[in-house]
């Protein structure tokens, strides 16, 4: 498996601090859970700038995505790259017309014949012998 990278560092650094469009300050103000009223505090996101590791829950995870105006699903991506090490691929999961949406958690830097094998798995769900 490749080394995990600091894929939720990066995003918050790219949004927090000099030269950025929100400061430690603004961050902190904005990062509120809304589920759960829950704020980071600024050591939080001084720490997530550094790359040193937080105490990952969702309602971090939801206060981070509201103090950067990110969706909370890539929030989440990230901190799951950055902390677990994969990275979840949606792949086409139905016929046409179909609104079935199939996410599968792999490696990072799987490649597109690694994935396409989960594609067969999907196009076969009784386990039948494959015929190749």
């Amino acid at each position: 498996m490749p080394d995990q990278d600091d894929a939720l560092t990066r995003l918050v650094q790219e949004h927090v601090g000099r030269g950025r469009p929100l400061t430690f300050r603004a961050f902190e103000e904005q990062a509120v859970d809304p589920v759960t009223g829950y704020r980071i505090s600024k050591s939080t996101a001084q720490e997530l700038t550094r790359g040193h590791q937080i105490k990952v829950t969702p309602q971090v995870l939801r206060a981070v995505a509201a103090g950067l105006g990110e969706d909370p699903a890539k929030v989440r991506a990230a901190a799951i790259r950055q902390y677990i090490g994969i990275e979840v691929s949606t792949v086409d999961a139905g016929a046409d017309g179909d609104d079935t949406v199939v996410r599968i958690a792999h490696d990072v830097g799987a490649t597109a014949e690694e994935l396409e094998q989960a594609r067969r798995v999907l196009d076969n769900p009784e386990p039948k012998p494959d015929a190749g």
